[in-house]
């Protein structure tokens, strides 16, 4: 299938031509999308997830691989970008986080961007591209994490888009390497990418099959082989299998979604707003939109329908996935480019009638009002929380030596904000990595904990959602000194009263807190 917007066409064209053909609709795009995340800020809170992919990203600047400088479950590439951006603020003398959320961001204009292309050479429509990319940028919980990241399913997300472009055109190397590097951002990405191109082949791939299927295999190893062989260089292949299968398979604990529906469909208000009725429309629409495949007659009126199934498909195995394993809202972040393009879908087969004219006219107002939608969120959900965290985390390190150490406990914001660097590689505890440490690390859970207090780091930050078991095995060697948004400072007693009561009074502490009575082990 061409490339071109308005009419398939069967030849490749020359470098002239394809110059002169750009599409100009791209880069206004960009430059909206662009808008709405700059206006949205890159001062949102650094939460213990962002923190945990920031720091890292700054292991993987300073030459530690993935899973080794810290462990986490997410894919490999969830260390590696958050990296890049923090060589490239290395190199320019740049703020880490705030780089790594410039380069996140960036990656976001460029989903919107390839939204509008799949939209558009799918759909074989300009108007109903625009559509599919307003959709898109519409979309509240991805506007939160473009340019308050870093979170991997950003970039997920663009590789999504990607791999669904790349059936559209039936370039299946292609689609191969973009399946592989999604499911290498987070490994959940796999069921429904890899879905839409396998029924992809089946249904464009015709007396082809079988070799279209050995270059989508072929491609997904390329990125693969790549990181395997990095792995192996670092002598750190156990601890990458570990983080991105073996603890997944053996440790982490299924949450149904349907285990407590008003938590979740809570959790989905709050993120996503009213842009929730967007994602549930443009899934109901795309399954609509595709049954239409089932007529020849409709396949002879509207070409592209003959490759709309393969992406319901895709969402089918998505929202299977996502039924049998639902932790948060950004778990959704795999069926957002479905979603985007059943509006799409709909509207090119709602407008089919009208002159180009009117659909370019009727395009804009929609894409118009998803625009508004999108400043509206991205100017009201402004957050400065991260300037609190920087002045309280510089508040506490000035009343220590400039070479005061830090472990986090589910708290790797401070660690982030100063560019210190974990004694251990283990700083999470929940969903499954308890028992993970119970397995693996002599004594268990509780030889970890005494492990830690033996070490002695001058501070812990602790999380605030840690419990109340876990703070008492770090007492009474260590002492609740004060919090920081997001999580709580506990210093190593032997510091002596006079630093203790320096730390209490840069930290705020409040003696009526509960954190501040002794804890029983």
């Amino acid at each position: 299938m061409s490339p071109r917007p308005d009419r398939p066409g069967t030849g490749r064209r020359s470098g002239g031509v394809r110059l002169r053909s750009v599409d100009p609709l791209v880069p206004v795009v960009g430059a909206v999308s662009l808008l709405v995340y700059v206006l949205h800020g890159f001062h949102g809170a650094l939460t213990r997830d962002l923190g945990i992919y920031s720091y890292a990203g700054q292991q993987v600047a300073e030459g530690v691989p993935p899973y080794v400088g810290v462990l986490n479950r997410a894919g490999p590439l969830a260390h590696v970008l958050p990296g890049a951006g923090a060589l490239v603020a290395r190199a320019g003398g740049l703020d880490d986080l705030v780089t790594m959320r410039v380069l996140f961001m960036l990656v976001a204009v460029a989903a919107v961007c390839l939204t509008y292309v799949l939209g558009r050479d799918l759909l074989g429509s300009r108007a109903a591209g625009l559509v599919s990319a307003g959709a898109m940028l519409a979309f509240h919980g991805f506007i939160e994490y473009a340019s308050n990241g870093p979170r991997e399913k950003t970039p997920m997300t663009l590789f999504i888009i990607g791999a669904l472009w790349a059936v559209t055109h039936r370039r299946w190397f292609t689609a191969g390497v973009l399946t592989s590097l999604a499911t290498l951002c987070l490994q959940t990405a796999f069921f429904s990418t890899f879905t839409a191109v396998a029924v992809g082949v089946l249904l464009l791939a015709h007396g082809r099959r079988l070799r279209s299927l050995v270059a989508v295999a072929a491609g997904g190893l390329v990125p693969v082989l790549v990181l395997l062989a990095w792995f192996a260089l670092a002598g750190s292949l156990r601890e990458a299998y570990e983080g991105f299968y073996g603890i997944n398979r053996r440790y982490t604990v299924p949450n149904p979604l349907t285990t407590d529906r008003e938590l979740v469909w809570e959790d989905l208000q709050q993120a996503y707003g009213t842009s929730v009725w967007l994602l549930f429309a443009g899934w109901v629409l795309l399954v609509l939109v595709s049954a239409a495949a089932a007529s020849r007659r409709a396949r002879a009126a509207q070409p592209w329908l003959a490759v709309l199934p393969a992406m319901t498909a895709g969402l089918l195995a998505g929202t299977w996935w996502i039924l049998q394993e639902y932790d948060a809202w950004a778990d959704l972040f795999p069926l957002l480019p479905f979603a985007a393009l059943g509006l799409g879908a709909a509207y090119a087969v709602a407008t089919r009638a009208l002159a180009p004219r009117w659909q370019a006219v009727s395009a804009t107002v929609l894409a118009g009002a998803a625009v508004v939608v999108a400043l509206t969120y991205a100017a009201t959900s402004r957050d400065d929380t991260l300037d609190e965290q920087r002045e309280a985390t510089r508040a506490v390190l000035a009343t220590l030596d400039a070479d005061a150490t830090i472990t986090s406990v589910e708290a790797p914001q401070p660690l982030v904000l100063t560019g210190r660097r974990n004694p251990t590689r283990y700083q999470m505890f929940r969903s499954g990595l308890q028992d993970y440490m119970d397995d693996t690390w002599p004594g268990g859970l509780v030889g970890f904990q005494e492990d830690l207090v033996a070490d002695g780091s001058d501070l812990v930050a602790v999380g605030e959602t840690v419990s109340m078991r876990w703070r008492a095995s770090l007492q009474p060697e260590y002492v609740y000194v004060g919090s920081a948004p997001l999580w709580d400072w506990y210093a190593r007693a032997s510091l002596g009263e006079d630093t203790i009561a320096d730390l209490r009074e840069a930290a705020g502490h409040d003696p009526d807190d509960p954190l501040a009575e002794p804890l029983a082990p």
